[in-house]
């Protein structure tokens, strides 16, 4: 059972210690432009803050390390909010959390720094309850979408193309979602950009590497997954959902190709993305060119989209079917009323609380997720609420691993990604092979885990020697003086490290069968290691569905007019581990069903 909660409006600490210390009565400021740095996500971010004796009259932001696509839009609606109500009390926008927070700290700082007193402009920080809010009139549609990642966007898209009249509520100033962040690449066989590639492949072919590839699960998963035959049907439709995209909605596909790891050249991603230095898989962020297309052919088949605008509760009729959705924007409320609703809202990486409940060996990990920061599981908890079953053994996506600062990520990779890197836990010893695809699963299975490095690499090493520190990266002369500065047992990662060299030179791994290729000797001293920790991309888990996306009730029948669809509803496809390409393909090829589905209800 899950424990309903309410989030309160998010408020900068500096800014409530500012406004308790503040006077009484309101400060006069000194008028001017008065120039604040201070710390965002990525960097320092600076502001200019003009203001006269008694108001805020220009915000503006000179310099950002922050991701434009992200931040600007989000820091931009902030200012606005400050400026139009003359109040610091403004919401940061999820998703862009750090940087709106950071400007409202800049704000803040600056009318301390002309004189005045936030006091003056802080105001009531209570909670809204959106059912104390006006009720808007809203017009009946098909389908209402509520989210607007890769999953909602393909639906919405999907519905309208057929004639559906369709709604999207999205919580966030801006769509994308975690598609929006992801490499951009979908597996996919048997495909038409194939074929004019001269590559011979197949949905089968794709389907089988995929159940193959779940036997380097984490054990102890629920036996019920993968659904064999949920998966054979989502390679056949993936492939049906690049062509869609290419014919329909406009996406540029390149040539296919292989994702990082290797293997058979499935990587769909789109050409304006570009092709990364390797020549394989796909770039950061790709996913963004997919989520654009998507939105502007929405648009233009009608689709409205409402952003900013949390939904809250779904609605249902006498009978029991799912007739509608509740949703605010902090000033009024609506009822937005369709044939079907679509659950769209991605997983919940993001979510502190169901982490706990889910997935507790991730929990300390949370902040370190590759996951957009709306996938906090509101849509799957909303579906429960109205009668859905919880999908059982949730899991992560697992990815890459993440070091304390993104630069040591860079330094730490070998000269083949991961591949020919070493990795060993706490006590010194190695605990997997280093050339799988994805290690995230079992660094989360140590309590430490560190990527071992020698000093061939000198401007590799200078980057590391930059960052020592207890707990970040350390080095030693010799394997004993590295591991006791890694907190391991020096004479067990002594034999480690002397084994493993050793195994280089014979070109076989007596400890796990590691690609010979893909090992490389450390031998040039000082020695260095990196502590790291897994990231996710996203969530295995959600609600229970069936083929067709519709949600199920705990009697496995169908709730109508209630579908689930991307990271709300795919723990059917996996055991405990994650296959390149899937989690996009799952999210396009499910919203894309859903869409042609609820349009087929008119």
């Amino acid at each position: 059972m899950r424990i309903p909660f309410q989030k309160a409006a998010l408020a900068a600490a500096s800014l409530l210690l500012m406004a308790q210390a503040g006077a009484s009565s309101p400060a006069a400021m000194k008028p001017g432009t008065y120039e604040i740095t201070t710390a965002a996500l990525n960097g320092m971010i600076t502001v200019d803050v003009t203001v006269d004796e008694a108001k805020i009259r220009e915000i503006r932001v000179k310099k950002s390390a922050e991701t434009d696509y992200i931040a600007d839009k989000p820091m931009k609606d902030v200012a606005n909010a400050i400026i139009s109500g003359q109040t610091l009390s403004v919401d940061t926008v999820s998703g862009a959390t750090e940087a709106t927070t950071a400007l409202l700290r800049a704000v803040g700082l600056a009318v301390e720094k002309a004189g005045g007193s936030t006091s003056s402009f802080i105001k009531d920080q209570t909670p809204i309850d959106p059912t104390k809010l006006p009720l808007a009139p809203t017009a009946e549609s098909d389908l209402v979408v509520v989210g607007a990642g890769g999953t909602g966007l393909a639906a919405a898209a999907a519905a309208a193309e057929k004639g559906a009249r369709v709604v999207v509520l999205e919580k966030m100033a801006f769509a994308g979602g975690s598609s929006a962040l992801a490499g951009g690449a979908v597996a996919a066989a048997g495909t038409s950009m194939q074929r004019a590639a001269g590559i011979e492949d197949s949905p089968q072919a794709l389907a089988q590497d995929w159940l193959d590839a779940q036997k380097r699960s984490v054990k102890g998963g629920d036996p019920r997954y993968p659904d064999a035959e949920r998966v054979r049907s989502m390679a056949v439709e993936m492939g049906r959902t690049v062509e869609w995209l290419a014919s329909s909605v406009g996406v540029k596909f390149a040539a296919p190709r292989a994702f990082g790891e290797g293997g058979a050249l499935r990587a769909h991603a789109p050409e304006a993305a570009g092709v990364p230095a390797d020549g394989r898989g796909s770039t950061p962020a790709g996913g963004r060119f997919i989520t654009d297309a998507l939105k502007r052919y929405a648009e233009s088949k009608g689709v409205e989209f409402h952003f900013s605008t949390p939904a809250y509760e779904l609605m249902k009729d006498a009978s029991g079917r799912v007739v509608g959705v509740r949703a605010h924007d902090g000033k009024h409320r609506y009822e937005f009323k369709a044939k079907a609703v679509a659950v769209a809202t991605g997983g919940f990486a993001r979510s502190l609380e169901m982490m706990v409940e889910e997935v507790p060996r991730w929990v300390v990990f949370t902040d370190r997720s590759c996951a957009a920061k709306g996938s906090t599981g509101d849509g799957i908890r909303m579906a429960e609420a109205a009668g859905a079953a919880p999908a059982a053994d949730s899991w992560m996506i697992g990815l890459r691993l993440a070091a304390a600062y993104p630069v040591l990520e860079k330094a730490m990779r070998g000269t083949d990604r991961m591949r020919d890197t070493v990795l060993v836990n706490e006590q010194g010893k190695r605990f997997v092979r280093e050339d799988l695809p994805y290690l995230a699963d079992a660094v989360s299975e140590q309590r430490e885990a560190w990527v071992v490095m020698d000093s061939s690499d000198p401007k590799k090493a200078a980057v590391v020697a930059d960052y020592l520190n207890f707990g970040i990266a350390v080095d030693g002369e010799n394997w004993k003086q590295l591991a006791r500065r890694m907190g391991a047992r020096a004479e067990a990662f002594d034999r480690t490290m002397t084994a493993y060299n050793a195994d280089c030179a014979a070109k076989k791994d007596s400890a796990f069968g590691k690609d010979p290729a893909a090992m490389r000797p450390l031998v040039k001293p000082p020695f260095y290691a990196v502590k790291v920790m897994p990231s996710a991309g996203g969530t295995m888990g959600g609600v229970a569905t069936n083929a067709r996306f519709e949600a199920l009730d705990a009697k496995g029948q169908v709730i109508p007019g209630l579908y689930a669809g991307g990271e709300a509803a795919n723990r059917p496809y996996y055991d405990r581990t994650y296959v390149s390409g899937t989690g996009l393909g799952i999210a396009l090829t499910s919203g894309r069903l859903i869409g042609e589905a609820a349009a087929a209800l008119r």
